[in-house]
Formats: structure tokens, C-alpha cells, sequence
């Protein structure tokens, strides 16, 4: 094996460890040996844009399509470069040319329903966004029985949730809808979010994924690919709210940490941390100090897990904040809690789906690189009449945000959910 071929199968095997650094330099390396090859200039690119050096991946990417027109990942990974640099159409165009050259292509067909979602474009976004159980990113669930299509259907349906805690509060607004259509709805989620569901309108059982019986439905579907088979489009996502109704619960707050505070308002920084974006989309409590700056709000952590505790660092200004992690014991306990406060601001976490759900004003802090589902350019949300969206100007740069955050609060009264 010569020097181009050890450095390119190196490099290789470094990625797949997840070694992005050390995989950088055998392409280089590999590059420099063979400026020609065409495979070592894309694995490069690759690199690039996973280490974010999105410069250097956008000439990589563009060097790779001029040497070799054919290539559809070069055109698939040019265009998740221009998302996120917000060229949106230029996004478009070249997710569409990598399907055109490779129709079965899950990741770009996948890719351009998250952009067209971004977009508003519903209809066409979630038909896509069928092609995400063809990808590695999404484990599919399998039942010997017939993906309902969203028909009348004489018979039970089983939808069974997936991903996160957050998307499963925004999408089971879509049970009801779902139920009217067959006999009998059956949902499987994560049990702690049990107390948050059983009332919704037309779940006969609530079940802890595993093991079913095929005697007990007659069609499935994941939950979030009921606003597909649905025909949901930006005008019609079901917004009323309040549309979660939990069980009863008593959450103390205790004494505010000021006397006589103006208003009451909890506080959530980070999300989970395996989510692909958590680099982003979270933020630390000492971000949030413009927020601490107005003496007379009265603020109290919604904060649960590890990153709860940033509440007692002596850098994050300890008393500043009412620490509630230990009177948090699950999904309701934090809903008791919101139900108390006059408002909720968050990053993009289950705490700021959890508020909206519930139609509690709530302020949603979201980073430069957003989810799809809060779209493009707007401080207001579909899904959720009581929010409101402050963006990021620059990626990571939190401290402006909150600023701008502690601006708005300084002013904002109850009943002024979107002023």
C-alpha cells in the first residue's frame, strides 16, 4: 500500500472513531500525495464541515462537483453548508440536484423536508421527512401489521412516540385528530410522561414501549409522522391550547429570594445533552445574567439533572435564583411548578414545549442554528400561541440574546404574552 493509500484509509478509520482531528490531517496528507483524487478532497470536506470549518468545507465541496458533476453526497453536503449559512434556496436547489442524481438517497431526501419544514412548506416537509427511517440517524420501529395512512380505520391504531421529550409534547396534539379516525388509539411513550397525557381526548391506554401483541392493534405509526398522513400545512397545525391538562400536583415554590417581587419567572438553560445541537441550542446559567441585573423579579430554576446545579456556583451569582430541582420529580411536578409562575423563559428545551402546551406565557431563547421547527425570521410560533422567539444575531453569542431578553422583562406585564 503506498503513502496516498495508507493515509486515505487512516484517515478513514480516524473518523469513524470519531477522531476529526487526526482524520484532518491524513486527508491532507492524502491530498497533498494526490491533488487529483477526487474521494480524498470529499472525505476532507467532510471533515471540514463536521469540525464546522464551513469555509473550507463550501471550497472543498465546490472543488469535488467541478472535478466530478455525479457525485450527489458533494451536492448533499453543499447544501447542508448553505442552510446553515441561511442561503436557503441555493439549499434547496442542490438538495433537489442529489436526489435528481440519486433518488433513493434517504439523507438528502430527509435533509430537504427539514428545510422545507424551516420554510413552512408543511405539506411537502413531512412527506419528506418520511425518509428518516432509511437513514442511520433514526432506529425504525417494526410491527407485522400494515403503517396506517392516516384512513378510517375500523380497528385499533398504535402510535408509538419517538425521539425526545419535547417532540412528543408537541406532536400528541395530533392523538385527538388521529383518534376520531379509527376504533380505538393505543400510544406508547417513556412512562414518565404518563400523568402529562392521560387526559387527552381519545387515548383509550397509555403503554410503556416493548413488547405488543399483534392481536392488540391493527395499524401503526410513529407519532411524528401523523401531521404527514394528516395533511397538515402551517395553516392548519392544531394551536389551541392549553391542549396538555396533568394530573393535579402542589409544588411549593418557598419564599421569593426578593421581598415583593413584580413578577415570577422560571428559568430553563439547557436541554438534553445527546441531542445533536445541545452544543448550540443550551447555554450556561452565568449567560443568563443580564437577566439578574431587574431586582425586582423574582427568578426560580426549572433546571433539572447535572446542569441544575450551576445554580450554586459561586460564578453564577448564588441566591440569585430559587433552586426547585429537588421538588421536580417528573414532567407534572414541573407543570405544578410553571402553573405558579407569571412567566417561563427557556432555551430550546422540553421545559419551553412543556409551558406552551400548557398556553403559559413563555419566552423561548433560541440559538443562530435553530431547529426546523421554529422556522425562519419569526418571534412567534404555530404551535404555540403564547410563545415568544428571541434569536441569536450570532451563533453562541447568548449574552446579547439575554440582553435583549432583560430589555423586553424590565417592561412586561401578565397578559402581554407576545408584546
Amino acid at each position: 500500500m503506498d503513502a496516498f493509500a495508507k493515509h486515505l484509509q487512516a484517515g478513514t478509520e480516524c473518523y469513524e472513531r470519531g477522531e476529526l482531528e487526526a482524520a484532518r490531517g491524513h486527508f491532507e496528507h492524502a491530498l497533498a500525495l494526490a491533488p487529483a483524487s477526487v474521494q480524498a478532497r470529499y472525505n476532507l470536506a467532510v471533515v471540514y464541515r463536521d469540525l464546522e470549518l464551513s469555509e473550507s468545507a463550501w471550497v472543498e465541496f465546490i472543488e469535488v462537483i467541478a472535478r466530478d458533476g455525479r457525485m450527489a453526497g458533494a451536492y448533499n453536503n453543499l447544501a447542508m453548508l448553505e442552510e446553515r449559512l441561511e442561503l436557503h434556496g441555493a439549499a434547496e436547489t442542490h438538495y433537489r440536484k442529489a436526489i435528481a442524481l440519486k433518488e433513493a438517497f434517504p439523507d438528502a431526501q430527509f435533509n430537504l423536508g427539514m428545510l422545507l419544514l424551516r420554510l413552512g412548506r408543511f405539506r411537502e416537509g413531512f412527506a419528506k421527512c418520511e425518509w428518516r427511517w432509511q437513514t442511520s440517524r433514526f432506529t425504525p420501529f417494526r410491527a407485522a401489521r400494515p403503517l396506517w395512512d392516516g384512513s378510517r380505520l375500523r380497528g385499533t391504531l398504535l402510535v408509538h412516540s419517538e425521539q425526545g421529550a419535547g417532540d412528543a409534547m408537541q406532536f400528541v396534539r395530533f392523538l385527538p385528530m388521529a383518534a376520531e379516525r379509527c376504533d380505538r388509539l393505543l400510544f406508547f411513550c417513556p412512562e414518565n410522561l404518563f400523568p402529562l397525557f392521560r387526559s387527552i381526548p381519545g387515548l383509550a391506554e397509555l403503554r410503556v414501549p416493548g413488547r405488543v401483541e399483534l392481536s392488540e392493534f391493527h395499524a401503526y405509526i410513529p407519532l411524528m409522522s401523523l401531521p404527514h398522513v394528516l395533511g397538515t400545512t402551517l395553516e392548519t397545525v392544531p394551536s389551541r391550547v392549553p391542549y396538555l391538562q396533568p394530573e393535579p400536583r402542589s409544588v411549593d415554590l418557598g419564599p421569593p429570594p426578593i421581598p415583593n417581587p413584580r413578577l415570577k419567572v422560571g428559568l430553563a438553560w439547557a436541554g438534553s445533552p445527546t441531542h445533536v445541537n445541545d452544543r448550540h441550542r443550551s447555554c450556561t446559567l452565568r449567560d443568563l445574567a443580564p437577566l439578574f441585573d431587574l431586582s425586582d423579579v423574582a427568578f426560580y430554576s426549572l433546571q433539572v439533572g447535572p446542569r441544575g446545579g450551576e445554580v450554586h456556583d459561586p460564578g453564577s451569582r448564588p441566591g440569585i435564583v430559587t433552586d426547585l430541582s429537588d421538588r421536580l420529580g417528573d414532567f407534572t411536578d414541573t407543570a405544578a411548578a410553571i402553573a405558579q409562575l407569571d412567566l417561563t423563559i427557556s432555551v430550546d428545551s422540553s421545559v419551553l414545549h412543556l409551558a406552551g402546551a400548557l398556553g403559559r406565557p413563555v419566552w423561548g431563547l433560541i440559538s443562530a442554528r435553530s431547529d426546523w421547527r421554529w422556522m425562519i425570521g419569526r418571534d412567534d410560533s404555530p404551535w404555540y400561541p403564547t410563545l415568544r422567539l428571541f434569536r441569536q444575531s450570532r451563533l453562541d453569542d447568548w449574552h446579547e440574546v439575554f440582553s435583549r431578553a432583560a430589555t423586553a422583562l424590565s417592561t412586561w406585564a401578565p397578559g402581554r404574552e407576545n408584546a
